[in-house]
């Protein structure tokens, strides 16, 4: 699922402007963009972000794209050490939540968090890894 990336609570008006004037309005633009590897350090010069923080972006723009994760969600996600799908699935959804509730109390995070049923959402919506040729 494509989002702009000003729909991410975790992104400030600053990044997101910055974002725009890279060529960065949606989370298709940072999947095309940051694949080109050799153009990633033109991209963090661009911004004028380290690449610890565009690291972060990412992260946020590769769960925004799973089904049912909505962009509230993402900043509480990145902060739980979650970076995309392969480590949101290693948890099962009542994991999850508790883990979710750990980090907000952790770090004193006010941004929203998922319910039980937002999560097997997710869980429901994924599609089953897919099994390696022999």
């Amino acid at each position: 699922m494509t989002h702009k990336m000003s729909e991410f609570t975790g992104l400030n008006e600053n990044e997101v402007t910055k974002l725009r004037e890279a060529g960065i309005e949606t989370t298709d633009d940072v999947k095309r963009l940051w694949a080109d590897e050799p153009k990633r350090a033109t991209l963090i010069e661009k911004t004028g972000m380290t690449t610890d923080r565009f690291t972060t972006i990412v992260s946020m723009a590769r769960l925004g794209r799973l089904n049912s994760v909505e962009p509230k969600f993402v900043e509480v996600l990145v902060a739980a050490g979650i970076d995309g799908p392969k480590s949101l699935f290693e948890f099962t959804p009542e994991s999850l939540v508790k883990r979710l509730g750990e980090v907000v109390a952790e770090k004193k995070l006010t941004c929203a968090v998922p319910t039980l049923v937002e999560i097997q959402a997710w869980f429901a919506d994924a599609k089953p890894p897919v099994a390696a040729a022999v």
